[in-house]
């Protein structure tokens, strides 16, 4: 292992251990030692970005300045599912740091690209992000519940259930600011949908691994049955939780 090797690994393992500091000290030495615009190059500015991104989830500066090297390498690379990723990097940077109109930039670029690129998986991940940002943004939730709206219609199509699910959660967490029964009714028929999904899949291991992705929606459902004063249906959705 060369020293630019070993310096990226133990920027790595103090990121693990959320050690952001430490973490950019050893990136940046490696970054320093590298002097070609290549792939490697790009997935370590990525790291940059993000561990900045870590540890100050409010200024865009560094963050953002290695996002938008990442994204500059992998157009010079013409790799496409990178350059999405990166989109959507600099999406989430901005939105945290409230600069909302760069986010949305950043998040339209990448549904355009994924849409171009004929990438249905990428195309929903990125609508999702896009639909975050206007479930945040005053005046914008009902687009948020179009975008959610849409996404779960592709998402359906292609059995992506990572995207499909993140959808749902984004429409049931609109619906219960508005009407919390209908909420409730919706993550109750989500949770039925991940049974008839589950009853396809012969595998135990897969089932349990699919129920556990997605536990999220009954933590949601369990939340919205607790404020409801409802002990029991709370109840019997842990059970089934835990029932897989």
């Amino acid at each position: 292992m060369d020293e630019i090797e070993q310096t990226i690994k133990n920027g790595d393992a103090f990121l693990q251990k959320d050690k952001f500091m430490d973490s950019i000290r050893e990136y940046t030495k490696a970054y320093e030692l590298m002097k070609e615009d290549n792939g490697d190059k790009a997935e370590l500015c990525y790291k940059l970005s993000q561990a900045y991104y870590a540890l100050e989830p409010k200024n865009p500066e560094n963050s953002g300045k290695f996002g938008k090297e990442s994204l500059a390498i992998h157009e010079k690379l013409k790799e496409s599912d990178m350059i999405v990723m990166d989109y959507l990097n600099l999406g989430y940077i901005y939105m945290d740091a409230k600069k909302l109109e760069e986010s949305e930039q950043f998040f339209s670029s990448a549904i355009k690209k994924a849409d171009e690129d004929e990438d249905p998986v990428l195309f929903s991940m990125s609508l999702n992000a896009l639909g975050e940002l206007y479930s945040k943004w005053k005046g914008r939730t009902e687009k948020a519940l179009e975008i959610y709206n849409k996404v779960i219609e592709i998402s359906k199509g292609v059995e992506d259930w990572d995207n499909y699910f993140e959808a749902m959660r984004g429409k049931i967490s609109i619906e219960r600011e508005k009407d919390p029964d209908k909420a409730f009714d919706l993550s109750m028929e989500a949770l039925d949908f991940i049974d008839t999904i589950c009853s396809k899949i012969k595998n135990k291991k897969e089932k349990k691994d699919l129920v556990r992705s997605l536990e999220f929606m009954y933590d949601l459902a369990s939340d919205m049955a607790m404020e409801k004063e409802d002990v029991d249906q709370a109840m019997k959705i842990a059970q089934r939780l835990n029932s897989v």
